[in-house]
């Protein structure tokens, strides 16, 4: 049963294995999921809808000799699920978006389904998606819109607004992802003292311009983060 075990895993593409209430990525052949990051059940069984080859192990002690990260294999051996920051969550979700929009703009420019384009509106905060077949004047058009209260981030945005266009489902996790705790060179923060204001966060001299702020600095500090795509410094 070992042996056959072990051939399932070296023939999927992509690997999860159920952690408490967790499901822990730990092998992803087109590398589109983290390894040793935890994901949702619905966002498993949405991944596993839409591609070949997934293969989820249920938490077993003998399963536990083929987790990847040794603090994964501690945590499975007692059944609790990792203790993950808001941030570090947050983090994980911005990546695995990138990595959704560059997958699906790749599947459809090599199958030639859609020409794809996306059109950002910072000052709206919101991204659109255009979906065009070849050679027609069909389109079909996804909107993504951040909350007034929630932080903005263009590679979450882009994520949602293509789904949509393309009539796929939107994993909960692009919905519901949590909002950013750690400030970081690129963000830009509203001043909570005067909300007209706002800043981009950023380093050495920069951080003494017009509109920008330190690390250190009380914007920083105190702010709240209404962006953090932070595509300029490419995510530092």
């Amino acid at each position: 049963m070992e042996n056959v075990n072990q051939t399932a895993i070296d023939s999927a593409s992509t690997v999860f294995e159920k952690v408490g209430e967790d499901y822990i990525g730990s092998k992803s052949r087109f590398g589109d999921i983290l390894i040793g990051a935890p994901y949702s059940g619905a966002f498993v069984k949405t991944y596993a809808n839409e591609r070949k080859d997934v293969l989820v192990i249920p938490q077993t002690i003998e399963y536990t000799a083929f987790l990847h990260n040794e603090e994964m294999k501690k945590v499975a051996t007692h059944g609790q699920a990792p203790i993950v920051s808001s941030q570090a969550r947050r983090d994980e979700i911005v990546e695995q978006a990138k990595a959704d929009v560059e997958r699906l703009k790749d599947n459809n420019r090599r199958l030639r389904t859609f020409n794809i384009s996306l059109e950002v509106n910072r000052k709206d905060r919101s991204v659109e998606a255009i979906a065009k077949r070849p050679k027609s004047n069909k389109a079909f058009y996804g909107i993504a819109k951040a909350a007034p209260d929630d932080c903005f981030n263009v590679h979450i945005g882009k994520a949602i607004a293509l789904r949509r266009a393309l009539g796929l489902a939107v994993p909960d996790e692009y919905l519901n992802a949590p909002q950013p705790t750690e400030v970081r060179v690129g963000d830009v923060v509203r001043s909570t003292v005067d909300k007209s204001k706002k800043y981009v966060i950023a380093k050495g001299e920069k951080a003494w311009s017009d509109g920008m702020a330190g690390l250190s600095s009380m914007a920083a500090k105190y702010g709240r983060i209404i962006d953090d795509s932070r595509e300029e410094v490419g995510g530092e």
